[in-house]
């Protein structure tokens, strides 16, 4: 056994007290990485106090962006996963954006990003001499934000994504990319536009053959196994079944991914969502008060698994 071997043999073989140490120092980039060497070190990433005390150490921020809207005005609290919750001031909040009225469209959560759109601006663009929409990209817990050219309004908006990764010229910013899904005046497929934030610009990807009105209405993008996904409603492409649609933001490709039988057909009309639990794609299943988790244990092979 060569030397390198040995020293990671050691490594793994630490008792899991001194793991969870370890791992609770290394940063957020590292830590994908480390869940990549075993099971157990994957684990226990996701034990209930690895990640307080990970993103304390850190000095992190974590919590959820929860988005309402009543009498058309959208607004988005900050709700801490911190527990004690930080003190009022240190709360994550929107208002430091140019526009006071915008609307969450996709998130990057293990870099913090945001993109939004302006509200006002987005619901006079039918309007010819009133101001399109304005996109912009921000970063809450540093109160950062960066404008963005406008992708192609004349479509509305069917779902967006985004995908961040560490910057290459250092300095702590990430590259990020955005899709957005648009319906097309046929209606017949989604519209594809990616923006790099490298090349600061929107450019057109190819259409996708799904019919537009069947994704689930403002369900955000869940993000598992390299891709994004979402839950779509019944359609005669898909032979009058619910499925995911999963979109692979690097190398733009997609497929459509079939549900249990058993949640298509026994609990055909339960209410559903589309989660990530420890790294995975899961479909939680709600039936009156009973709760079902279904996993996607093969992901290419599309096996599912009930917790």
């Amino acid at each position: 056994m060569s030397s390198s071997s040995s020293e990671q043999c050691d490594v793994i073989s630490l008792p899991e007290d001194r793991v969870f140490e370890m791992l609770t120092r290394v940063s957020l980039d590292d830590l994908a990485a480390c869940r990549q060497v075993s099971t157990r070190w994957r684990r226990l990433t996701y034990e209930p106090a690895f990640a307080p005390l990970h993103c304390r150490r850190a000095d992190a921020v974590s919590g959820y962006l929860v988005q309402t809207v009543a009498r058309n005005r959208y607004h988005a609290t900050f709700v801490s996963s911190m527990h004690p919750s930080p003190p009022p001031a240190d709360l994550v909040s929107l208002d430091f954006l140019p526009s006071p009225h915008v609307r969450v469209e996709a998130v990057s959560p293990h870099r913090g990003l945001v993109c939004c759109v302006d509200a006002d601006a987005d619901a006079d663009a039918a309007t010819p001499r009133k101001p399109a929409s304005s996109y912009y990209v921000c970063k809450p817990a540093t109160r950062q934000w960066r404008a963005l050219p406008n992708p192609r309004l004349r479509y509305r908006t069917a779902a967006t994504a985004m995908l961040a990764r560490p910057g290459g010229g250092g300095g702590g910013a990430a590259d990020f990319k955005i899709v957005r899904f648009s319906v097309p005046t046929l209606r017949d497929c989604l519209r594809c536009e990616v923006f790099d934030s490298r090349g600061m610009a929107w450019r057109r990807s190819a259409d996708v053959a799904v019919w537009p009105e069947s994704l689930v209405e403002a369900a955000p993008a869940v993000r598992a196994h390299g891709a994004m996904h979402w839950l779509r409603w019944p359609d005669r492409l898909s032979g009058g079944a619910e499925d995911i649609f999963a979109f692979d933001v690097k190398t733009e490709t997609w497929r459509l991914i079939g549900l249990p039988p058993e949640a298509t057909t026994e609990k055909r009309w339960a209410r559903k969502k589309v989660a990530a639990v420890e790294g995975k794609l899961c479909l939680v299943v709600v039936v009156d008060e009973e709760v079902e988790v279904w996993v996607l244990a093969g992901y290419r092979q599309e096996r599912w698994r009930r917790r």
